[in-house]
């Protein structure tokens, strides 16, 4: 028998499936919508489709998908929350019933929708994917590395005092036999809770292809790019005041964020060279990444940051939190710098040193995308697999 793989969304853009699919190795994929398993299609969610994993292997959790429904309607006209405790309650009991169907499958399930799977009557393995940080060590690191903790009331991660979310993780976390995730980071928060050291296999997420485009025409401007949240978390307030200090005069700032604490947004004001934009289409921020020298992550939390794959993929240079997965990516000093998680003067020495070694024909991208080559999705399924296969697992 094989594995029951278990996601909502298209999350890691369906590569576990993916990789246990090439092994023919997957019973079973469960997830909210895929192509192919409704009678109409949606044009809108066309991507939502692996060509290694067909239709017949795959188990639609309906209810999981209908519970996100208003969300995504609510989102197109501001902000709005995404229903994550009922989305996850909703396709682990569709987990919970095709396990019930095939109790000798292993079972590979991420966090959060593992819980009800992992109590039922399989006999097969229970191994957790876990790619996001335990919630207490959320709230912990939150609270205790950020330098500008208390300078703005910031917007509470969802995480924060949220108890139903930190008992399913650690009830998650009890049950499985083996948790694998992507970056050290959310090892050490697992250890935090318990979880054996020697049962976690850490399996960096990878790089798409590298692109094939020639690189754009050079500019005498270093160009710094962040995308992502715009929120404590990702520490961007952090970025802004680092920028603020670096006071760099040939080079710019572009801030990606298709959501931004207005505290952040009001801590950027009036600060030159920053471009703050919100969201972007897919193929303008292919055109940021491909223009940026320097693409910057100074996150306090972090699974990963699958953006910084895509960041080298293009031919950027990366700057880092310890809290993120560049410190698993292995990469040459020349095109990748880990700077302490919550801090600002070293993210501005950090800033100043790449614009000093900025070189308008960039030929330190070469290297980057002979990285991107080497962290590669394949890698990450090869990784996926042999740490579903690991002695104990």
């Amino acid at each position: 028998m094989g594995f029951i793989v278990g996601f909502n969304r298209d999350r890691d853009s369906y590569q576990a499936a993916i990789a246990f699919a090439e092994a023919g190795l997957l019973d079973r994929f469960v997830t909210d919508y895929y192509r192919g398993k409704l009678p109409v299609g949606l044009p809108n969610l066309d991507h939502r489709y692996a060509p290694s994993v067909p239709p017949s292997k795959v188990v639609a959790s309906f209810g999981a998908f209908a519970r996100q429904l208003p969300y995504e309607v609510k989102r197109r006209f501001g902000h709005a929350l995404f229903p994550s405790a009922q989305v996850e309650a909703a396709l682990g009991r569709t987990a919970a019933s095709v396990a019930s169907t095939m109790p000798s499958s292993d079972l590979f399930l991420y966090s959060g929708s593992a819980l009800a799977a992992f109590r039922g009557p399989s006999q097969g393995r229970r191994i957790l994917f876990q790619y996001h940080p335990s919630p207490s060590y959320i709230e912990k690191v939150m609270r205790g590395v950020d330098e500008l903790g208390d300078y703005r009331p910031w917007i509470a991660e969802a995480e924060v005092n949220n108890v139903h979310m930190e008992r399913t993780h650690l009830e998650e976390v009890r049950l499985a036999e083996r948790v694998v995730c992507a970056s050290s980071f959310t090892r050490a928060s697992l250890v935090s809770v318990g979880m054996p050291y020697a049962a976690i296999n850490v399996v960096p997420y990878g790089c798409p292809e590298p692109t094939s485009e020639r690189p754009p025409n050079p500019s005498d401007e270093c160009r710094f790019l962040f995308v992502g949240q715009g929120v404590q978390r990702k520490g961007l307030h952090l970025l802004v005041e680092a920028w603020r200090r670096a006071g760099l005069r040939k080079a710019s700032l572009t801030v990606v964020a298709q959501r931004i604490d207005p505290a952040i947004e009001s801590l950027a004001a009036g600060v030159p060279r920053l471009d703050l934009r919100g969201r972007v289409g897919r193929d303008e921020l292919k055109g940021l990444l491909a223009a940026c020298d320097t693409f910057v992550l100074p996150s306090l939390v972090e699974g990963f940051g699958l953006v910084l794959g895509e960041a080298l993929a293009s031919g950027a240079r990366l700057i880092g939190s310890g809290s993120t997965g560049l410190v698993d990516m292995g990469l040459p000093p020349e095109i990748g710098s880990v700077i302490p998680a919550g801090t600002v003067d070293p993210l501005a020495d950090a800033l100043r040193s790449a614009a000093e070694s900025y070189d308008p024909a960039r030929p330190y991208r070469d290297l980057a995308l002979a990285e991107a080559r080497r962290l590669s999705w394949a890698s990450f399924r090869a990784g996926i697999l042999a740490a579903a296969h690991a002695e104990g697992a």
